[in-house]
């Protein structure tokens, strides 16, 4: 039995998308991480960095959550979708950081070697921000100032 053509090329699409994803990300454009990744951050109590998510930038958190394609499983707006919703159970502390640098069970990948600490801070400033007048919503986030 052969594989139907049109199949081929969509699924050939769709890796070339996430390799090109990837490229970006590390390639350090917008969005990409701003300092060591956590890997190289002193850590306390039980491997959770210490992150203050009161220092992060939630347009900042935005663009990685968009450029690290956190948006595939949880939503365009953090609503969910095969993952949990982060509009309505946001996760907090230590429980946030744990989950976005080893992963979780479910299949969330782990983020320890892509973010630095201020990446996961302002992530959660994000996170912290949805459902609120601040949320920012743009979709363009490899521009300097987002224009959509």
């Amino acid at each position: 039995m052969q594989a139907n053509p049109t199949r081929r090329i969509a699924c050939a699409f769709v890796l070339s998308l996430c390799g090109l994803a990837t490229m970006l990300a590390d390639a350090g454009g917008p969005g990409s991480s701003s300092g060591p990744s956590v890997g190289a951050v002193s850590r306390h109590g039980g491997g959770v960095p210490d992150i203050d998510e009161d220092d992060g930038d939630r347009i900042n958190g935005r663009r990685l959550f968009l450029s690290n394609n956190c948006y595939i499983c949880h939503g365009g707006r953090g609503g969910g979708g095969m993952c949990p919703s982060l509009r309505e159970d946001r996760p907090h502390g230590d429980d946030a950081v744990r989950a976005i640098l080893n992963g979780t069970r479910n299949g969330m990948p782990p983020f320890r070697d892509r973010l630095s600490a201020q990446d996961i801070a302002d992530l959660l400033a994000y996170i912290d921000s949805l459902r609120r007048d601040e949320e920012p919503t743009f979709t363009h986030w490899w521009e300097p100032v987002p224009t959509r």
